[in-house]
């Protein structure tokens, strides 16, 4: 008798979707996971995956860190999984906000022979094609910029308010504001 394992191959149709909410300055805004998911809801459809979510929509959870992300880290423990065809979300500053991490996405997608989809776009991404990976990097890049441009701005605003006296975040209570030019401070 022979003790050969035989081996059942595993049908790889599962794509790993990510949703990440931003800073939320208006009511507004919190629908961007909602459109998030639904956009990867409907390029899985499209291409007769099974989609897995992963969320880090509560609070506001920075592009620029993973740490900070329990539902991106919980995706990338899955990637190596022999199910999983593709990692998606609904554009690429959605994975990350820094280029290097942009790198290693890449580099876990060429390992896994995954697909990198932009939902938004409804394209998929050849991580195996260095002219599409230059492209991805240089988006990348633009993402990492914006993100330490607008920190760099609201870290500013927020000295000069303070120093002119001007309360930043929520007021305490009983505060009473000062008139300013005849209108409410």
């Amino acid at each position: 008798m022979s003790s050969k394992k035989s081996t059942v191959p595993v049908s790889r149709t599962v794509a790993l979707c990510y949703v990440r909410l931003s800073l939320t300055k208006t009511l507004d805004d919190e629908n961007s996971p909602d459109r998030q998911r639904a956009n990867c809801l409907e390029y899985c459809e499209f291409r007769g995956w099974t989609p897995e979510f992963y969320e880090d929509r509560d609070g506001h959870k920075s592009g620029t860190k993973e740490i900070n992300r329990p539902g991106w880290l919980a995706l990338k423990a899955r990637v190596g999984d022999p199910d999983v065809v593709a990692v998606v979300a609904n554009d690429l500053s959605r994975f990350h906000r820094k280029g290097f991490r942009m790198g290693q996405l890449i580099e876990l997608c060429k390992e896994g022979r995954l697909e990198l989809v932009k939902a938004g776009e409804k394209k998929s991404i050849d991580v195996n094609d260095i002219t599409a990976t230059m492209w991805v990097m240089m988006e990348s890049l633009f993402n990492e910029y914006y993100a330490e441009d607008i920190s760099r701005k609201q870290k500013d605003s927020i000295r000069y308010r303070r120093a002119n006296g001007i309360a930043v975040g929520r007021v305490p209570f009983g505060t009473i504001r000062p008139k300013r030019d005849g209108r409410s401070g």
